[in-house]
């Protein structure tokens, strides 16, 4: 891009917003979450210390075998270790980064704490830069591909200043996975499936849920023509290049991702989930003691969700058949039914439904999408605010600049536990998740609704 070219970019209206976008993002770069900011940091020392990301990645895969193995031995219930419980494409991602960090300031500080237990790490601002840069590169790319799907730039200004994706940002690397979701709506809506179905390999190589979109690209491959033959050749190579993209990468930490899959399907029901809300109302146990004593119901929560899943999902496929749904559309209802079905569902999952709600709110607005769209990203933003505060994103910053004071954080984060430890603490949790639930239905009722009537008027 010539010079000239460059500076008329920066004037316009979308320049100036992915700049000041950036430049919001810089400034949380000192916030962490309290566990997966030290996870992270863990990540980047183990990722550091080898030459070959090949071999760098099977390390935190490895780790968390053997911790795994000192939880179960330590006489809980688990078999797991929560480490490092996805698929590898984001430690490709990391490995540059960790070298680089490891090569300028030495290995990174690796300190696993006992689980379960809330801990505040005091993590150097350089590798919080470095953590969240593909954080800041994925929000920006996914307001370039948003931009090409015709959002507005008054909703891509509410999308890139949104409090929750920015909590998400700060966080986790939700907004990585988002990025290829949104490429494959986009290859999907030109007739692309096969394109469609390499980022969708790629978004499964990074966090699993982005697989579930892949019937909405298979059924616009079928609707968009063509004999038997030529739909089922679409169909079986667009599932044969997800499946080799996503071989390629598992495939040198394939005992890793094995070992991840077994524990997230043994896992119990969490976060704001149906089968968790069954679990608090009949079962009040915190879940801090479920390592020690777990309630059998919360073992049935875990196959409670292995059976609304694939329900939810069923229908939704049946809806899209049945009318027809253009690809935003398919895509955001596949979303919301794994969301809806999930037995575990952390606050960062909303962040794919948002991205394609923002896209599908400005091609088919209506009055009950935007009461759902609001409880979208509103819920899980006060859900997260109550389970890990606001406050918590700050602590290890605060530590860095006056270090005097982590006696003090740790007095106040015991007290803290406490009151999450109290039965009655359970409540909020269990009013934020029915209307997270709530907000699904509406905002899913809504845009089949509106699909409706755009298809009979």
């Amino acid at each position: 891009m010539s010079r000239a070219r460059w500076l008329e970019w920066l004037q316009s209206d979308f320049g100036r917003l992915i700049m000041l976008a950036i430049g919001v993002r810089l400034l949380l770069i000192p916030l962490s979450h309290t566990w997966d900011g030290q996870s992270w940091a863990n990540v980047f020392a183990e990722l550091g210390q080898s030459g070959n990301p090949l071999e760098a990645v099977r390390r935190p895969y490895e780790s968390m075998r053997e911790l795994s193995l000192l939880t179960a031995a330590a006489g809980r219930h688990a078999d797991h270790y929560e480490y490092w419980a996805y698929p590898p494409l984001q430690l490709y991602v990391f490995w540059p980064l960790a070298r680089l960090y490891t090569l300028l300031a030495g290995p990174a500080d690796a300190r696993f704490a006992v689980q379960p237990t809330m801990i505040a790490p005091s993590l150097p601002i350089p590798l919080l830069a470095l953590i969240h840069t593909p954080n800041i590169i994925g929000d920006v790319a996914s307001l370039y591909i948003m931009r090409a799907l015709g959002v507005s730039l008054s909703r891509l200004r509410w999308y890139a200043f949104n409090p929750f994706v920015l909590l998400v940002g700060a966080w986790t690397f939700d907004s990585e996975m988002v990025v290829f979701l949104l490429l494959a709506l986009y290859w999907t809506e030109r007739g692309n499936a096969v394109r469609s179905a390499a980022a969708l390999g790629l978004g499964a190589t990074m966090k699993f849920v982005a697989l579930i979109a892949l019937p909405a690209v298979l059924l616009t491959a079928a609707w968009n023509g063509g004999s038997v033959k030529s739909i089922a050749v679409r169909a079986v190579t667009s599932i044969s290049v997800c499946a080799v993209v996503i071989a390629i990468a598992c495939a040198p930490a394939i005992d890793g991702v094995v070992y991840v899959v077994q524990f997230q399907l043994s896992r119990f029901a969490a976060g704001m989930s149906l089968p968790q809300v069954w679990t608090s109302i009949v079962a009040p146990v915190p879940n801090s003691s479920y390592d020690w004593q777990p309630p059998v119901q919360a073992y049935v929560s875990g196959e409670i969700g292995g059976i609304i899943l694939p329900v939810l999902v069923a229908g939704a496929c049946l809806v899209l058949v049945i009318w027809h749904l253009p690809p935003s559309s398919g895509f955001l209802l596949l979303v919301l039914a794994f969301l809806a079905g999930a037995k575990v569902v952390n606050e960062p999952y909303a962040l794919s439904a948002v991205a394609l709600a923002t896209i599908e709110i400005e091609r088919r607005p209506s009055a009950g999408f935007r009461a759902g769209y609001l409880l979208l990203w509103l819920v899980p933003f006060a859900y997260a605010v109550l389970n890990t505060p606001v406050w918590a994103f700050f602590l290890s910053f605060v530590q860095q600049v006056e270090p005097g004071l982590t006696l003090a954080i740790n007095g106040w984060l015991q007290v803290y536990r406490e009151f999450r430890g109290l039965p009655e603490a359970r409540w909020p949790y269990v009013g934020l998740t029915l209307l997270f639930e709530m907000g699904l239905v509406v905002l899913a009722s809504s845009m089949v609704r509106v699909v409706r009537r755009q298809a009979h008027g």
